[in-house]
């Protein structure tokens, strides 16, 4: 099988991050183009450890899977070596065309979708598998597909109608969202209840819990907090890596693919120990030619900025354990009201990013635990899904993604934990 013709669909599971990027960046570098979507793929990566929750949606996922197709499970402690080679076994398995037949005729046909519902009333005509907002712009468009549930396939339920905003009497559609999509925090499943595209109501929850373990992201300063030698610059290029692969999430749900793609390849250049001149060159021109797309500003301006009376978070519940009094005590909602919006999340981003970079060669001690996303003890990344709801309520259905993008919330940070948010 020519090599160019392999797609993968990287899914991850907890503490898989370092996994995913090794991955990530050998498909990089063997020419391959990441899949969007079950229908686009033919080879699926599983990074660390998903839990039983997950790795059902993701065996919905494989069930999707046209053959010939291949499944690799690299370890979350994988070297990239071992992840190249697990990716040259399934470009073999892909390439063996009468193992691939039998497999083939020993699938079972799948159990869905199931009969159409019957409804009536006016819905919006959504349909599940994408919605695509048709702007061009240097390779970037709004085709952010936002429908396909992953661990849903069989459709969309219906519900009973409400008046929405306008006062007009429409069905009210539950929709949701992960825990398996591109560009999307593996594990992460919003549940939304629509009145025509619009967001009425939202949960969040967290699928796959495990005990022990590490953010990867969190590293440096974890490692500092426990006594370990770790200068500032190792962290900051750690923090220049996150910044860049959560930039990378976020302009390919925006649809800018070429800028996506851009924001990775520095991404796996830091992570490879690059130094910083080169970097420092490149990543001004990424920079300057992000901040000045009047098109992206235009898209992102004004979505996902929390009303001025949800900045306190103490109006919003987070369930289980003490995750809740994470989400208060990291006192996220005045948090997210000085992010302002995802324009402002991502003007953010490249700012940090730029210094970061800037401190590459800083051979001091590490001091402090002001990680990627805030101070690594406060959980950041729970008090984050903590607001999400408030901020997708009245959201259309198309900006969901951008505004669950410009969070990018850590999942690692809260994997030893139950998580639920409404």
């Amino acid at each position: 099988m020519r090599r160019a013709s392999v797609r993968p669909l990287v899914v991850t599971g907890v503490y898989g991050t370092r996994t995913r990027l090794l991955a990530e960046a050998e498909a990089t570098r063997r020419g391959w183009t990441v899949a969007l979507s079950p229908g686009e793929a033919n080879l699926v990566v599983v990074c660390g450890v998903p839990g039983e929750e997950l790795a059902e949606a993701i065996r919905v996922v494989w069930a999707e899977v046209a053959n010939p197709r291949a499944l690799v499970e690299p370890p979350s402690d994988a070297t990239p070596d071992a992840v190249a080679a697990a990716l040259d076994g399934a470009v073999a398995r892909l390439a063996d065309e009468p193992g691939q037949r039998r497999a083939a005729a020993e699938r079972e046909p799948p159990s869905w979708p199931p009969e159409p519902m019957e409804h009536d009333g006016t819905h919006g005509g959504m349909e599940h598998d994408g919605m695509h907002g048709g702007m061009e712009h240097d390779g970037m468009h709004g085709g952010m597909e936002h429908g396909h549930h992953m661990g849903s396939p069989g459709g969309v339920a219906m519900a009973d109608r409400g008046p929405d905003r306008d006062g007009l009497k429409l069905d009210r559609l539950h929709v949701p969202l992960g825990p398996v999509l591109a560009d999307w925090p593996s594990g992460l499943v919003v549940e939304t209840m629509l009145q025509g595209d619009v967001i009425q109501e939202a949960t969040v929850r967290v699928v796959g819990a495990a005990v022990g373990g590490t953010s990867f992201w969190d590293e440096p300063w974890t490692a500092a907090s426990e006594g370990r030698p770790v200068t500032r610059g190792e962290a900051e290029r750690r923090r220049a890596a996150a910044h860049l692969d959560s930039l990378g999430r976020l302009l390919a749900v925006a649809g800018w693919p070429s800028a996506a793609r851009e924001a990775r390849w520095l991404r796996d250049r830091l992570l490879a120990g690059e130094s910083r001149a080169g970097l420092s060159r490149d990543y001004a021109g990424f920079a300057r030619r992000v901040r000045r797309s009047r098109i992206l500003a235009w898209m992102l301006r004004d979505v996902g900025a929390p009303a001025a009376h949800e900045s306190d978070v103490g109006a919003m519940t987070a369930g289980e354990g003490d995750m809740g009094a994470a989400a208060r005590e990291g006192g996220v909602g005045a948090a997210v009201a000085r992010e302002g919006d995802v324009l402002g999340r991502l003007r953010r981003w490249l700012e940090r990013t730029g210094a970061a970079i800037d401190a590459l060669a800083d051979p001091a001690p590490l001091a402090g635990d002001d990680g990627p996303r805030g101070p690594v003890g406060e959980r950041t990344s729970a008090a984050a899904l903590a607001a999400l709801p408030r901020l997708l309520e009245g959201a259309e259905l198309a900006a969901a993604r951008l505004i669950v993008a410009a969070l990018d919330p850590d999942l690692d940070q809260l994997a030893q934990e139950a998580f639920h948010a409404r």
